[in-house]
């Protein structure tokens, strides 16, 4: 199926008219701006393909790699050891990227109980404060665990609204009127 049948013909034909009218209508120098702007807006859509296209470690672009190279070979017995020696390249590939990201996410954690650090104690109650702690932590959860979680989650979500109202009032008794 396609699309096409979906678009009259008529509308386009007002619609190019309607372009070429306004484009007309301006000035040259306008022109050439919208031509650097869209001039600018592809250069900058490529360089952002090139970017996602050729990240050098990536670990896909590796495995893709050593997909093509192993796909080129039709006698394997004579490159066992090539083949062993690109396995062990991408397993340590694999091992960095994995302890990249556990030290992000520590970096993370430890931000998140930094901040929640500065929480008052009296403002939770304990059985809120422990299931923090323990989704913050990655532990086990029980089900009153994830009730107070909900619970703080919709008390949070009730608070968000209340505090864009001050902001509002804050607004209006900041403002002066002369």
């Amino acid at each position: 199926m396609s699309i096409d049948k979906w678009f009259t013909k008529d509308n386009s034909k007002e619609d190019r008219e309607r372009r070429e009218k306004i484009f007309k209508n301006l000035s040259e120098e306008e022109v050439q701006n919208l031509k650097k702007k869209s001039t600018r807006d592809l250069t900058q859509k490529r360089s952002k393909i090139k970017e996602l296209n050729g990240m050098p470690d990536d670990f896909l672009s590796y495995v893709i790699e050593f997909k093509d190279w192993l796909n080129q070979r039709t006698y394997l017995k004579g490159d066992v050891d090539k083949i062993e020696i690109w396995i062990k390249n991408l397993n340590k590939k694999l091992d960095y990227e994995n302890t990249q990201g556990l030290i992000a996410k520590n970096n993370v954690i430890a931000q998140l109980s930094n901040e929640f650090k500065k929480i008052p104690h009296n403002f939770l109650d304990e059985k809120t404060r422990i299931a923090i702690n323990k989704k913050m932590r990655a532990k086990k959860r029980t089900n009153s665990d994830n009730y107070y979680l909900r619970k703080l989650k919709s008390i949070v979500q009730e608070k968000l609204k209340e505090a864009s109202y001050y902001e509002i009032l804050k607004k209006v008794l900041e403002f002066n009127a002369k």
